[in-house]
């Protein structure tokens, strides 16, 4: 057998789940680069606009990032004039998020490459299949307690 072969043993869920997580991962990360952005970047931003005006910490929680790593992808994204943080409203010891003007337009931008990603990911399945298969994704997320929008990725 030809190692191009490849095994002939039965796929798992377990293992067609990881090869099209790390592929679809690694394309993305391909694609956002364009932007100058890692894939945590870009989440951050997504909850950031989600939830503009939330404490960091209540944001971080919300999308799983440890308090250590939230602080670091912030300050990058602050940095870069894409986000800012402000004076709570209620509690001055605690910063409130804001997507900047720039940090919107590249939001934007990086929104478009994910839906074109989305797009070529589903390629050569209906409309149903595609729905029914996030469906079914949705469940494995729900029943494994990982949180909905929870990346395990932001963690590392």
């Amino acid at each position: 057998m030809s190692p191009l072969d490849g095994d002939r043993a039965p796929s798992t869920l377990a293992f067609l789940l990881s090869q099209v997580g790390t592929h679809a991962a690694q394309r993305f990360a391909r694609r956002i680069a364009e932007l100058d952005l890692h894939p945590p970047q870009f989440r951050v931003l997504n909850a950031v606009d989600a939830a503009e005006g939330r404490s960091q910490q209540a944001i971080a929680g919300s999308i799983g990032a440890p308090p250590s790593r939230m602080v670091a992808i912030v300050d990058e994204l602050e940095q870069r004039g894409l986000v800012e943080r402000r004076p709570h409203p209620s509690d001055r010891r605690v910063r409130a998020l804001y997507l900047t003007a720039d940090g919107r337009r590249l939001l934007a931008r990086g929104r478009k490459l994910a839906a074109e990603h989305e797009r070529d990911l589903t390629r050569g399945m209906s409309k149903a299949d595609s729905k029914r298969l996030v469906s079914l994704l949705q469940k494995l997320v729900e029943a494994q307690g990982i949180g909905v929008g929870v990346h395990p990725g932001l963690s590392e």
